[in-house]
């Protein structure tokens, strides 16, 4: 006997509503990580983290067709048979699946054929219907077959209840447990419904199998009971999970709920509504599917990676009653057994809350905006407020980190040691001093929430000027104008906080300590007795790390490319925010990039840091120097030459890009590998993985600005790179960085924009198509609708199936603009069903 087998089950598609918890569909047909009671790698509370009530042991689909039953699933005998006791209640011989999200297509391959689709609503621009708490399941077979679904109970001695073709389990706990007030509902949709409870597993009730082997079905029987069964007959069968766990608790206490709340009281509800609007959600859903799949133009590969990461809208989300979104930088999956084995760990992540950092959400937030724009506001809004202001203790503490504020600090201490005790006094005197020295924090913009929706910290210099362009790129191409007036202001003092804080010669300027790294190595150096970890501090200029940036394990000093071409792509927005308000304000961005060429180009890309004060550089080539010039191109802004974007992308490919490695975070041209060796400058400094490392998020992003500038054959190499890696270890749809499911990947669906050369400023509604092949066929997505679009040399054609278009301006010059076959001209608005032919 013969075996050939694949490791391919480590991820699968997350089934579930954004923000609702969900339950992963993987190639072996179980159902795996249930996070949808707020719990395991889904909670705040750490009582919680590595709870789970079901597990993929806990359910499972079964067919009885001709007299032959199959539990389907590739996995083993289960449920009471084996080879030995019911050897008729057997696996299928194999599961084929096609994973692409929002949907997973099974084919149970045996004696019997039978086929799953398996997916959520999921409908960009529509959020209440992309949010439910629901996954549907539709088995098909070319003969009348009998189905039955069975689930353990999550509730002990839980009740179980009938209605409506309706399995309701439910119980009671205490008001502290997650599933407080909740149930669990499984529809069937099919003839001849039938529901049984047991109260013992069904590998234990023998008889029970003989029943639906002979029968087709079970006697209904009701009550308390651990495990629940429902069925009915047809050659297509739908079953309906739906689920209400309101009780979503902070680690303080506070209830934050689920925004399902405000539409549905109870899984009845949701069962109720997904089943009346079962057509328009399976359709839009497969509309959305099959525009995304179903690509002409390209290889097909593409489209399914590009796709593979909507899955961490589905996985990492919260969405909170009140209308809190939260999206974890990296998910913590306790459900993974090599993670609580502690046995070859390698998913790591956050063990408290990280949502929503800013500057892994700067590669990612432009496809959440042009999928659901309400998010994107809102995550940009929730910050509003959190920038530091005057009068707070971070202000404070944040004042007195740099060394001019300090020591003035120090004489008036000195002079009147009650300042640190006397709260008014404290602020007043920090006041005076900033505006003093000018080294005014005020502005600076957090990193992530953590625990009890708090922020975390403000260390980071990168922050200001991504959330800066996040906020921009949002108004623009929304066109939202009130959002833009309501955060402008903030925007403002972002800029001029970096400006007052944190610049040498108009650029941003890193002093030590500039990196996780550099803090370890001079605490290990300095080994005092008490294990004091935060002396190092006192070794740098500032007493917090104030010039970390999103590579914070990989210390960067003086000037930077990455930090710098962010900082004048944020400058430059800003003055086109002014333009846009119709506000008198200028901001010199063009002398600086003359001094950034000046300091940092070295002919073929710009070097990774260059210090003017002490005169040290390092020459590394980082794969995200241009980042923010990628930004200014979506915004329909340019300040670099375009023959040195171009030249810098193709130097990130030679240098960065390894064979079965990746595109790099760094390297060196003289082809040193600085991995557990120091850094190739003067810091004397070992290096840790982030410079020697590849980051899918990074990845996605050039590849992306590659095929935006028209280098698609170098942009499609990193595409197969990242492809090839991830299929492997069945981890396609669940990428990782610091954690699973880690949110920079999301970009990778800013491919397809690129392919397309797709920008749109929604302010002006002016829409440009430049695309990087000849003829393609693909979806076109934006903030208010998405449909089909198809390039060819003379011919741009454009279907909406959801939502609309307004287009006041083609960047290119048609000849003749055609609405729905009928000659027409600009303004036009597509409404969905119309089609729009714009010929050259």
């Amino acid at each position: 006997m013969k075996y050939s087998f694949t490791y391919n089950i480590s991820s699968g598609i997350p089934l579930g509503g954004i923000g609702t918890g969900s339950v992963e569909i993987r190639a072996d047909g179980r159902l795996y990580e249930w996070t949808i009671f707020n719990n395991g790698g889904y909670a705040e509370r750490q009582d919680l983290r590595f709870t789970y009530y079901l597990d993929e042991q806990d359910s499972f689909f079964a067919v009885r067709q001709k007299g032959i039953v199959r539990v389907l699933q590739a996995f083993d005998y289960n449920f009471g048979g084996s080879p030995y006791i019911l050897p008729w209640l057997r696996p299928v011989e194999r599961v084929e699946f096609n994973g692409e999200p929002p949907i997973a297509y099974l084919e149970f391959v045996d004696k019997i054929s039978v086929n799953m689709k398996a997916f959520s609503p999921f409908i960009p621009t529509d959020l209440k219907n992309s949010s439910l708490p629901s996954a549907i399941f539709t088995l098909e077979s070319n003969e009348e077959s009998d189905f039955m679904f069975g689930i353990k109970n999550p509730f002990n001695e839980g009740n179980v209840d009938f209605k409506d073709n309706t399995l309701i389990l439910s119980g009671e706990v205490e008001p502290n447990d997650p599933r407080y007030q909740g149930n669990l509902c499984i529809k069937i949709l099919a003839e001849y419904p039938f529901a049984r409870v047991i109260e013992r597993h069904p590998s234990e009730e023998f008889q029970l199998w003989h029943e639906f082997r002979e029968n087709g079905r079970l006697e209904n029987k009701l009550g308390k009971g651990n495990f629940a069964l429902i069925g009915g007959k047809g050659r297509k069968v739908t079953f309906i999970l739906s689920w209400y766990f309101p009780n979503h608790l902070l680690a303080d206490g506070r209830r934050i709920g689920h925004y399902y709340e405000n539409f549905f009281s109870n899984c009845l509800d949701v069962a109720k509504y997904v089943e009346s609007n079962l057509t328009y959600l399976e359709s839009k859903t497969t509309a959305f599917h099959d525009l995304l799949y179903n690509v002409k133009g390209i290889d097909s590969w593409i489209a399914d990676l590009v796709g593979s990461q909507l899955t961490t809208l589905i996985k990492s989300t919260w969405l909170a009653k009140d209308g809190f979104f939260g999206i974890w930088e990296g998910y913590f999956n306790t459900a993974d057994k090599r993670k609580t084995a502690n046995q070859y760990p390698y998913t790591d992540g956050p063990l408290h809350t990280a949502l929503n950092t800013i500057d892994v959400l700067t590669y990612s937030l432009p496809t959440i905006l042009n999928l659901f724009p309400e998010l994107a506001e809102k995550i940009i809004l929730q910050f509003k407020d959190k920038l530091i202001e005057e009068n707070t203790p971070e202000h404070v503490v944040y004042s007195l980190s740099f060394e001019e504020n300090r020591e003035k600090f120090l004489e008036k201490l000195s002079k009147d040691p009650s300042l640190p005790t006397d709260g008014e006094k404290l602020y007043s005197t920090i006041n005076e001093i900033v505006k003093e020295t000018g080294k005014d924090p005020k502005g600076r913009v957090p990193h992530f929430f953590t625990d009890n929706l708090r922020v975390d910290e403000y260390h980071r210099v990168d922050l200001n000027p991504e959330f800066i362009l996040m906020t921009y790129l949002i108004a623009k191409t929304t066109g939202d104008l009130n959002f833009l007036k309501e955060i402008f202001p903030k925007m403002k003092e972002a800029l001029e906080s970096t400006m007052k804080t944190q610049t040498y010669d108009g650029l941003i300027y890193h002093t030590l300590p500039a990196g996780l790294e550099w803090l370890r190595y001079v605490n290990n150096k300095l080994n005092l007795p008490r294990g004091d970890n935060n002396s190092a501090s006192i070794l740098g200029h500032n007493l917090i790390p104030l010039s970390m940036q999103t590579f914070d394990d990989w210390s960067m000093i003086g000037i930077t490319s990455f930090t710098s071409i962010l900082w004048i792509s944020s400058i430059q927005a800003v003055n086109d925010a002014c333009s846009n308000l119709k506000i008198n304000c200028s901001y010199d961005y063009e002398s600086l990039v003359k001094k950034l060429i000046d300091y940092l180009w070295n002919g073929e890309y710009f070097d990774l840091w260059y210090d003017p004060k002490s005169k040290m550089r390092d020459k590394a080539c980082n794969a995200s120097q241009i980042l923010g010039h990628w930004y200014s191109t979506l915004l329909g802004l340019r300040f670099l030459d375009d023959s040195l974007v171009k030249t810098t992308l193709k130097s990130i490919v030679k240098y960065n890009l390894k064979e079965e490695e990746g595109l790099l975070n760094g390297a060196y041209p003289n082809g040193y590998r600085p991995l557990k060796r120091n850094y190739q400058n003067q810091l004397n400094l070992p290096a840790t993985t982030q410079i020697d490392t590849p980051w899918s998020g990074v990845e996605f992003y050039v590849a992306s600005h590659l095929i935006y500038e028209k280098l698609r054959d170098e942009g499609e190499k990193i595409l197969r790179n990242i492809y090839e890696r991830y299929k492997l270890a069945g981890n396609f749809w669940n990428h990782l960085e610091w954690g699973s499911h880690y949110l920079r990947p999301l970009d990778s669906l800013m491919v397809i924009h690129a392919y397309e050369g797709l920008k749109y400023d929604g302010i002006t509604k002016t829409l440009t198509i430049d695309p990087a092949v000849e003829e393609l066929s693909w979806i076109i997505f934006l903030p208010t609708g998405w449909g089909k679009i198809e390039i060819s040399k003379q011919k741009v054609s454009i279907k909406m199936f959801h939502g609309v278009l307004e287009i006041n301006k083609l960047k290119a010059e048609p000849k003749k603009v055609l609405l729905n076959g009928k000659e027409a001209n600009l303004p036009i608005e597509l409404k969905e069903g119309d089609s729009l032919d714009i010929l050259y």
